[in-house]
């Protein structure tokens, strides 16, 4: 029987954490540095929890009962009926960017993510939770001469912070060994770009501007997962999972602003300024996503997902010299338990593996008049090490992501991350007994 109290009570509290983890995520903003989130939404985030970074990124095939796996609604009736599992995150990424002579090292961390996960019935599981959308984070200039002036000298400066998030309600079911499932998410935030030019001359007038784009709206994802037994005695199965999102208009407003500045000061008195108001011009893409998994007596998962998202139709990102364009990531993960049933801390331990690449959804103005964009590669490990009661786990992933240019004149980028989640899982509808 389904204890309705407790459900309540439990989705009251995570209300509750939703709303304080969401005033964390917009207002310590500070998990990004990379010069290229000044184009389009900036670093995507793309529903990746500690657990499936260290695989890879694993999500349309990936369905274990110890994972809470947005990537695929589907994957949430994979949970125990008798279990209520919170997951939450922090992440610190160090960052190391290089230009020709020119590099630049930066250290962040900031609040990633927070999940639960709970079943309401033996065939239907629920999932909440609050992801970054995306991030922006950057701080940049150079120093120049002016034309026709060998001695004076002028300097471009460029920053930027913000977050889109997505806070999501999802809903999967299960018939024999068929899962379908659901998200409903509102996506929300807003991001500021800042550029300046100093002048070098005595007393001369500094242009300002100021970019601040707000945007909020709803997004569906759709998922579905086959999973195919071949010998339940050695837990021997196959895995198949799909998802699929339909493109969804974003309510946005962009503010356009200009000011001046006087050298060496910080007043800034206003030009001008616009705003533009819009439920057409931005959205997020279709996309679609497919992978497999295997699994071995609960002891090895091997598995792949390769995913699609159609940016070359978000025309509202084309700007500064910027152009959106479809973005593919292929993603293979694997895990291994030593021994399930041990009693060493190492052997019960969960130990994963995954390697990831994809290309960039912007392309980016390069020297001269040319568009180019990156490869990003990405290589992790980590370990789920279990708590006391043998059912929670902290997990622990590093992954180190290289941007490679498509252009040699471009900012190369270096990346190691540290992602430290804990995930409770805890019994809330076994009786308790009197012996």
């Amino acid at each position: 029987m389904i204890q309705w109290n407790k459900i309540l009570g439990r989705v009251l509290s995570v209300g509750v954490l939703a709303g304080l983890t969401t005033g964390s995520l917009v207002a310590q903003n500070n998990s990004d540095r990379s010069p290229y989130s000044r184009f389009g939404y900036g670093t995507l985030g793309l529903r990746q929890t500690a657990t499936t970074r260290a695989l890879g990124g694993l999500g349309a095939g990936l369905r274990d009962g110890l994972i809470v796996n947005p990537a695929n609604p589907a994957s949430y009736t994979a949970v125990d009926s008798m279990t209520f599992i919170m997951d939450l995150a922090v992440s610190l990424r160090g960052s190391f960017l290089e230009e020709g002579k020119q590099k630049d090292r930066r250290v962040l961390g900031n609040l990633d993510y927070a999940t639960i996960l709970f079943p309401i019935s033996h065939h239907l599981a629920v999932s909440a939770g609050i992801m970054p959308f995306s991030t922006v984070g950057y701080r940049f200039g150079s120093l120049e001469k002016l034309k026709g002036d060998s001695q004076n000298t002028y300097q471009r400066a460029y920053s930027g912070q913000g977050s889109f998030n997505d806070v999501y309600l999802g809903v999967g079911g299960r018939i024999g060994n068929v899962s379908l499932g659901a998200n409903a998410s509102y996506v929300f935030g807003y991001t500021i770009h800042e550029r300046q030019v100093v002048l070098g001359t005595e007393g001369a007038s500094n242009p300002f501007y100021r970019t601040q784009l707000q945007l909020k709206g709803f997004k569906a994802d759709f998922g579905l997962q086959y999973q195919l037994n071949f010998d339940k005695k050695k837990g021997q199965s196959l895995t198949f999972g799909a998802t699929f999102s339909p493109e969804m208009k974003l309510r946005s407003e962009l503010i356009n602003q200009h000011f001046i500045s006087a050298e060496n000061s910080s007043r800034l008195v206003p030009e001008s300024s616009d705003t533009i108001s819009s439920r057409t011009l931005h959205h997020v893409p279709m996309s679609i996503s497919f992978g497999t998994t295997y699994r071995h007596n609960e002891s090895f998962l091997v598995g792949y997902n390769v995913s699609y998202m159609q940016w070359s139709k978000a025309s509202g990102l084309i700007q500064d010299g910027a152009a959106p364009r479809d973005l593919y990531r292929i993603g293979l993960g694997a895990e291994w338990i030593p021994d399930t049933r041990g009693r060493g801390l190492f052997a019960r331990s969960r130990y994963r593996f995954g390697l990831s690449g994809a290309n960039s959804y912007m392309l980016v103005p390069t020297v001269g008049s040319g568009r180019a964009g990156y490869n990003e590669f990405t290589a992790s490990v980590g370990v789920g090490i279990p708590l006391i009661d043998r059912r929670s786990l902290v997990n622990i992933t590093v992954d180190y992501k290289y941007l490679r240019p498509q252009v040699s004149s471009m900012i190369k980028e270096h990346a190691l991350g540290l992602t430290v989640g804990i995930l409770f899982n805890e019994s809330w509808f076994r009786k308790a007994r009197i012996n």
